[in-house]
Parts: C-alpha cells; sequence; structure tokens
C-alpha cells in the first residue's frame, strides 16, 4: 500500500514539477510538423513538374512519424563530405532527457532524513522514482504521436504507418547506402525510440548517483552524440534511429538486439541504482 502512495505521489508531483518542459516539447513538436510540411510541399511540387507520380509525399501518420523520430542516416565521413548534424532528433530527445533529470535528486533533498519514513524504505523510493521515469519517458511519446495524428489530419494523409517512396527526398537520403525502401518501420519507429530512451533516462538516473544530475546530462548528450556520428551496434542511441535499421542498411542496427540491448541497461540501472541508493549517504543530499 506505501509503495502505492509513493509512486502516487511521484506522479503527481513529478509531473507537475516538469509541467514546463512538457510545454516546450509540445511547441516543438509543431516545429517538427511545420518544417515537414514545407519539404514535403516542395518535394511534391518537384515530383508533380516531372510527372513522378511514384515520388509524391502522402503525408502519413508514418511519414511524420519517421520524420521526427528518424534520427539521419549512416555517416561516411569521407573529404568534403560534411557531418549533418540531427538537429531535431537531438533536442528532442535531449529535452526528454532534461525533464526526467532533476525531479528524482530534488525530492530527495526536501525529503532527506523523513524519506525512510514516508517511504517506507530506501528500495521503494528508488523503484518508484524508475516508475516515474519511465512514465515520463512514455507520455513524452504520447505527446509527440498525438501531435504527428493532429497533423496527419490536418494534412489529409492516410492514417497508417505505410511510408511514402518520397520519403528518400524528404530525407535527404543517399540512395547508393540503402538496400532498398520499405513499406513501413512500424515497430522501429514506434517501439524503439521510447524502449532506448527509457533506457537512457534510467541510466542517466543511475549515473546522477555517482555525479552530479548536470554530468549525468553530459554522459547522455555524449552518447547520443557519439551514436549519430558512428554507426554500431554498441551504441545504444542507433536503435533509437529507425533510419539506421537494417531493413533499409545492410550493415544498419537490428530491432531485436535493440530490444534486447535497451532491456539489459533497464534493468542494469534500476538494480545498480538500487545497490548504490541503499549505500548513500542521503544526509549529504545531492553531491
Amino acid at each position: 500500500m506505501m509503495f502505492f502512495k509513493l509512486i502516487r505521489y511521484d506522479i503527481k508531483v513529478g509531473f507537475a514539477s516538469t509541467l514546463k518542459r512538457y510545454l516546450a516539447a509540445l511547441l516543438l513538436f509543431p516545429l517538427m510538423l511545420l518544417n515537414f510540411w514545407l519539404t514535403a510541399t516542395a518535394v511534391n511540387n518537384a515530383a508533380l513538374q516531372n510527372g513522378d507520380l511514384q515520388g509524391v509525399v502522402r503525408g502519413s501518420f508514418g511519414d511524420l512519424m519517421l520524420y521526427t523520430f528518424g534520427g539521419m542516416q549512416k555517416y561516411i565521413p569521407e573529404p568534403g563530405v560534411a557531418f549533418q548534424f540531427p538537429a531535431f532528433w537531438m533536442l528532442l530527445y535531449l529535452l526528454l532527457a532534461y525533464i526526467t533529470l532533476y525531479y528524482p535528486f530534488n525530492d530527495l533533498e526536501e525529503s532527506g532524513q523523513n524519506i525512510l519514513v514516508r517511504s517506507g524504505g530506501r528500495r521503494l523510493w528508488w523503484f518508484s522514482k524508475c516508475i516515474w521515469n519511465v512514465s515520463s519517458v512514455i507520455v513524452f511519446f504520447l505527446l509527440g504521436w498525438l501531435v504527428m495524428l493532429a497533423g496527419t489530419l490536418l494534412m489529409g494523409g492516410p492514417m497508417s504507418m505505410e511510408l511514402s517512396s518520397g520519403m528518400q527526398a524528404v530525407l535527404k537520403l543517399n540512395g547508393s547506402f540503402y538496400m532498398s525502401w520499405v513499406n513501413s518501420l512500424a515497430l522501429e519507429t514506434m517501439l524503439l525510440p521510447p524502449l532506448v530512451m527509457a533506457a537512457l533516462s534510467l541510466l542517466q538516473m543511475t549515473f546522477s548517483l555517482f555525479i552530479k544530475p548536470f554530468y549525468s546530462f553530459i554522459v547522455t548528450t555524449s552518447i547520443l552524440l557519439v551514436s549519430s556520428y558512428y554507426l554500431s551496434p554498441f551504441l545504444i542511441g542507433n536503435y533509437a534511429m529507425p533510419l539506421r535499421s537494417d531493413r533499409l542498411l545492410g550493415d544498419g542496427v537490428n530491432l531485436t538486439v535493440g530490444i534486447w540491448f535497451a532491456v539489459a541497461v533497464i534493468v542494469l540501472s534500476v538494480v545498480v541504482g538500487e545497490i548504490v541508493f541503499q549505500r548513500r549517504d542521503i544526509l549529504k543530499g545531492e553531491q
């Protein structure tokens, strides 16, 4: 019973403390929609002028989702080829990492010596914060999906995850790197990004037991940045980029491997965090 009260408390207080950051997300997602509409309009005009009906972007739900959460294609360092920084993708996920950054440790400082009495134990406190963390990630993605759904309705696109072949032009993909264009990347787009970001958010929270939250945020930023630069199955950020899927790239990352990788990071973060928090001197508060 105490555990459920603690979860209810964290959901209520935690979301209230991060509300303004979610509002920032509600501003960012429509900007993504606007950018997609402008780019898709230019691509469609060019395709129609050339009589290429196959190259038209229909603006399906899958198109918008891939544009928002797709990440970037594989970068191959070559002379004269600049690294195209995935600014929107990075900004989205850094905003999410920031949303989940401070609340657990602000609550710890405010609770101080009363934490054991109120929560019934450190283990329950930690598990409750983990549940709040994952819930925050889910809410963030639900907001994004709802905005993309509304955008699909406004543009009159198909309510399906089927992708338009014209998305290759919208995303400025270099076709020589890709095996073939696929009809759908539903699981890669709907499942892996939330799962990977839940793993990174929990990992960030666990790191914050060793170092200050700000520095753990820097670690998260570094993981995402290095993942965008290097395509590797050992860099978890690649699995949050559907455009790096092995369904598109011969040496891309695999969906099943990504699921197990993320689950392993989640379990490890929760277990290690619980062990470390049991030994933490809570009277000192934040390090």
